[in-house]
């Protein structure tokens, strides 16, 4: 049977990010999705002035037909949630729907450059920390895990070294494994430490583009990977690959990369290696 993941996280209707890159990633990449919108925008939040429908009714909704169906998911996938209500129900939506052996995998989505998302505060942060508990992967980045650790943030390589040092805090009976992406490391180079069950790094070159939606796409490959049954260190290391390839793809695409990383076209090369790497 095709292997089947939820999806719990914001739609734009402009600009590639959050549902918009699951979408379009997960099926390719041969998994049945089921998308949960959290939220409607009009446009990804990097243009002015977009429209926010907050979808948290239809949830509950669809939630209840959904276990009247007796629904269950071989991985739970969740992104952007933006209000306490969300984090609830998201909290909800795992202890009903998570099938026997399904990976969690949540990317928290509140923060970058050292300052929360407009909109998010302590009390946020507090709540989403006791969702982290639920997943068995969480995806922070840099800023993201400074605030769920109460560390101070500055973009350094020791900065991120004192996060991973400290990252063991939040693991417990279901979180094995803290993915702290955009680190900083020495010589200008960026990337990945893993903390937890499954201890690695991995840096890579700095460009010079940074995109929208970047880690969305990050993320979707990760988790579809994870549902794949590849390990943590192996979904990581290809979802880098691929994001860094398709980002420095979009450096060629002048004013078109605002509405998000140009991956479409690198689809296929990601088939080919997940069909490589299975061979």
């Amino acid at each position: 049977m095709i292997p089947r993941i939820a999806v719990l996280q914001d739609l734009s209707c402009i600009g590639r990010c959050s549902l918009g890159v699951a979408m379009s990633v997960l099926p390719a990449m041969g998994l049945e999705v089921a998308a949960l919108p959290t939220a409607l925008l009009s446009t990804h939040t990097a243009f002015e002035g977009f429209t926010f429908v907050d979808l948290s009714g239809e949830l509950e909704r669809i939630m209840a037909h959904w276990r009247a169906l007796k629904m269950k998911f071989d991985a739970i996938y969740i992104g952007y949630l933006g209000s306490i209500r969300l984090i609830e129900l998201a909290e909800r939506f795992i202890n009903l729907f998570r099938a026997e052996g399904a990976h969690v995998i949540l990317d928290p989505a509140f923060g970058d450059n050292g300052a929360l998302y407009t909109g998010f505060d302590g009390t946020y942060v507090a709540r989403l920390r006791k969702l982290c508990e639920h997943a068995d992967v969480i995806l922070p980045n840099v800023t993201e895990a400074c605030f769920l650790l109460d560390l101070p943030w500055e973009d350094s390589s020791a900065c991120a070294e004192h996060v991973r040092a400290e990252a063991h805090r939040l693991l417990g009976e279901w979180l094995q494994n803290v993915l702290i992406t955009s680190c900083r490391f020495p010589d200008d180079r960026t990337g990945l430490i893993c903390a937890g069950a499954d201890e690695f790094v991995y840096p890579h070159d700095r460009l010079a583009l940074s995109c929208p939606g970047s880690g969305d796409l990050f993320a979707s490959v990760f988790a579809g990977l994870m549902t794949l049954g590849r390990s943590v260190h192996e979904a990581a290391r290809i979802a880098a690959d691929f994001t860094r390839d398709c980002i420095e793809y979009s450096m060629n695409c002048g004013d078109h990369r605002w509405y998000g990383v140009d991956f479409e076209p690198m689809l296929g090369a990601l088939i080919r290696r997940i069909g490589e790497e299975n061979a």
